[in-house]
């Protein structure tokens, strides 16, 4: 079975730290990464949270 896609690296801001919002999308990405320790049933919580963070992290950057 196919493992998901790893996470690129957070994208880092001209000081050098990632800002804010995009530390905690990359916390919510990484919970990717222990879907193989989930049964099939818990990956849905995952996915939501996972889709939620993605949303909200566009809509901010059509403000």
């Amino acid at each position: 079975m196919p493992t998901p896609p790893r996470v690129p690296g957070a994208v880092r801001s001209e000081g050098g730290t990632a800002p804010e919002h995009d530390r905690a999308l990359q916390d919510v990405l990484t919970r990717l990464d222990g879907l193989d320790g989930l049964a099939v049933h818990d990956h849905v919580e995952v996915y939501a949270a996972v889709d939620r963070a993605l949303r909200e992290r566009l809509a901010g950057a059509e403000a």
